[in-house]
């Protein structure tokens, strides 16, 4: 007898149908490794871009502060030899600045400076003060600040650049520093000094009499040639002093004027006196870088 076919069931139909047919085609294809390679490598370059610029800006901003600082040291030990060199020894001095970021400059202030005795003009003492700015690379940044005399207490600032008169042991230079378009340090040399030098006995026609001996500092500083680049030297000169003398009977009155700005003082002494002498002191101080 000869055997019934084979018959496949619904059920094994549908299970060798779905198991057997081909994949589905795919809806897209990847990206690819050369897209890839060009995506990173963008970005790799832009990183190392971004941290090129910052690292050099860092490292200028470094380099025009370094330079700043030093001339702002500079400009301090300045003051000291300005001063020996017109009220001390006399002679020259100088120093030798490095300008690479850092610029100066040479001015004239736009005020007049004036000294009055007892109301009367000392004319030789009235002229424009000269003054010495340094200016910072533009990555440089600063705050007020007084730099000399040294003062650490709050005001000292404001206080020291309104003082016109100043007495011994106090400083006619002022170096501060502010920020004015840039961080830049300044130079003033506007200030008077007054000293009192006691009681002293003296002979007029054979007669004793003892007056109150005063000495008036007078610091005028002006330019002669300026200029350079890269390491310069700045140079003061002390080249003309000028003796003014003032007597009075009366009391002593030293007024100050620079601009609009006024001080007036009255100068001590002893009260028994039979008057006054004062000595105006000036001195011309040239700079100048060669």
């Amino acid at each position: 007898m000869r055997p019934a076919p084979l018959r496949c069931s619904t059920l094994g139909k549908a299970f060798f149908e779905f198991y057997m047919r081909p994949p589905p085609p795919k809806a897209g294809k990847g990206i690819s490794t050369v897209v890839a390679t060009v995506i990173i490598t963008g970005i790799m370059l832009t990183v190392v871009s971004v941290a090129l610029y910052y690292s050099t800006s860092l490292i200028d901003m470094n380099k025009q502060m370094m330079e700043y600082e030093n001339v702002k040291g500079l400009l301090t030990y300045a003051a000291t030899a300005l001063e020996q060199v017109a009220f001390g020894t006399g002679g020259s001095r100088y120093i030798r600045l490095g300008l690479t970021s850092t610029r100066i400059n040479f001015e004239t202030r736009p005020e007049t400076l004036r000294v009055r005795i007892n109301g009367v003009e000392v004319s030789e003492a009235s002229f424009k003060p000269g003054r010495i700015v340094a200016c910072g690379g533009p990555l440089v940044t600063t705050v007020p600040r007084l730099l000399y005399p040294e003062l650490s207490t709050r005001g000292a600032l404001e206080y020291e650049l309104e003082k016109l008169i100043v007495g011994p042991g106090e400083s006619i230079v002022v170096v501060y520093e502010n920020f004015t378009g840039g961080a830049c340090a300044f130079m003033e040399t506007y200030r008077v000094r007054v000293i009192y030098n006691g009681n002293i006995t003296v002979k007029e026609g054979g007669v004793s009499r003892n007056y109150n001996f005063y000495t008036v500092h007078v610091l005028k500083l002006g330019f002669g040639t300026v200029g350079g680049s890269g390491t310069i030297p700045v140079v003061f000169r002390n080249i003309r002093e000028t003796v003014i003398e003032r007597r009075t009977y009366s009391e002593v009155f030293l007024t100050v004027e620079l601009g609009p700005k006024q001080c007036t003082a009255r100068l001590p002494g002893k009260g028994d006196a039979d008057g006054s002498v004062v000595i105006v002191k000036i001195t011309e101080v040239e700079v100048s870088t060669a």
